[in-house]
């Protein structure tokens, strides 16, 4: 964001909100999809969210949806932040934003933070879960409009496939994983939830003074409703253990690999207790988990290599996406 940008930005702000002096922009690091940035004054803080330049998927980084999902759900999942202001206008900034109220705290990203050296790790895990869970026994009476009705795994399969082969690679080892997908689907009989569809640890935050208890759930972009264990799929699509390729754990956007923390099989049986079901066979889930990332990996490496955006670290992304799919290649019976 440019400075000229920032003043147009600045200019509207003062007209919305009670700004205290001058305000200070700051772009957050190490996001792959929409933008973040915290908006400081004298007294406050604000999380504002955009959507990344240049040609974007259809329905993806749709800020009104988002905030309009936050509005709703804040009194039922008060985890999730609060949404402050939408703004559509492109005469305040090209692409539509909204802020939110920071939620403060440590997040687990590549590198285990230091405090958690020596600590039961296993313990972060099962909180992990558990919000998992609760985030599931969400009222949806309220949130109708994210339900598009029956037909929640079949649509996602097709719709994955097809953005997919719109922006498959001319070298693609694809082809089994959606084969068997397309041909495996189980029984769509499960009772819709709300279903979060990026829930992993760089999108929880933990508590400074209670480093295992979970206060706030970031990252609603691709929320919805529809089956809790697809989501948990996708979950467990970035959950990379020790008895997994080397590489797959180089590359790990999370420390889960480490000795203490659960492994894919123990996640699943937490989930199976919190929620009261038991679940025989998640490996569909899994492997459609997988083969989802491996499509938003290949689309945002397709905007790097059309010059949409320049971030360099985008530029490994064609090998991370073949290391995926080949991990769900693995996984085939």
């Amino acid at each position: 964001m440019n400075q000229t940008q920032q003043q147009q930005i600045t200019a509207y702000l003062k007209q919305q909100l009670p700004i205290d002096g001058e305000l200070n922009f700051k772009a957050f690091k190490g996001g792959a999809s929409n933008l973040t940035y915290s908006i400081k004054d004298n007294q406050h803080e604000w999380i504002m969210r955009t959507s990344p330049p240049g040609t974007k998927a259809k329905g993806a980084h749709d800020m009104h949806r988002e905030f309009q999902l936050l509005q709703q759900l804040h009194n039922d999942f008060p985890l999730c932040p609060k949404a402050v202001l939408m703004c559509q206008d492109t005469s305040v900034f090209e692409r539509e934003f909204y802020l939110m109220e920071p939620i403060n705290g440590i997040i687990i990203r590549q590198q285990l933070p230091d405090l958690y050296q020596g600590t039961d790790l296993s313990l972060l895990c099962k909180e992990l879960v558990q919000v998992h869970h609760q985030l599931h026994q969400v009222p949806t009476d309220q949130l109708q409009q994210f339900n598009k009705g029956p037909g929640y795994i079949d649509r996602q399969i097709s719709g994955w496939v097809h953005r997919y082969t719109q922006v498959a690679p001319a070298q693609d080892i694809a082809e089994p994983v959606i084969k068997w997908l397309v041909n495996n689907q189980p029984a769509d009989n499960r009772a819709y939830t709300l279903i979060h569809n990026d829930y992993k640890f760089d999108n929880v935050v933990f508590d400074p003074l209670n480093t295992s208890q979970i206060i706030g759930v970031l990252d609603w972009e691709m929320t919805t409703i529809g089956d809790p264990l697809m989501d948990l799929g996708c979950s467990l699509a970035y959950w990379f253990e020790s008895t997994d390729h080397e590489l797959l754990q180089r590359i790990s956007m999370m420390p889960t690999y480490l000795d203490g923390m659960l492994t894919r099989d123990e996640l699943v049986h937490q989930y199976s207790l919190a929620s009261g079901q038991s679940f025989d066979n998640y490996h569909y889930y899994y492997v459609y988990g997988l083969f989802r990332l491996a499509v938003i990996l290949q689309q945002i490496f397709r905007r790097y290599e059309q010059g949409q955006t320049d971030n360099p670290a985008f530029k490994p992304l064609g090998m991370v996406r073949d290391l995926i799919l080949k991990q769900a290649l693995d996984q085939l019976t």
